[in-house]
């Protein structure tokens, strides 16, 4: 399974997102950074991402809604085991 492009939804202040961001970056995986009240509102955040998500960061691949921090080093983690 390959993917294409990541997006990561973050907020100022938030750790994990940064760890997000240094992980794609680690790999030299291309991703988007959109950050909360500069780049997207909470309305726009749901549009794209489950109500039942309640933290930051919350990841995309290819625009499929995958989980935070953990689903993402899951997935890498397998990725890159193959």
């Amino acid at each position: 399974m390959i993917f294409n492009m990541y997006t990561v939804y973050g907020k100022t202040g938030c750790s994990a997102c940064v760890q997000a961001k240094q992980l794609l970056e680690t790999k030299g995986l291309d991703y988007e950074y959109a950050l909360l009240g500069l780049n997207y509102s909470l309305e726009e955040f749901y549009s794209d991402v489950p109500r039942s998500h309640k933290s930051f960061p919350a990841i995309l691949i290819d625009g499929k809604y995958i989980g935070g921090l953990v689903e993402l080093k899951e997935i890498l983690a397998t990725k890159y085991s193959e």
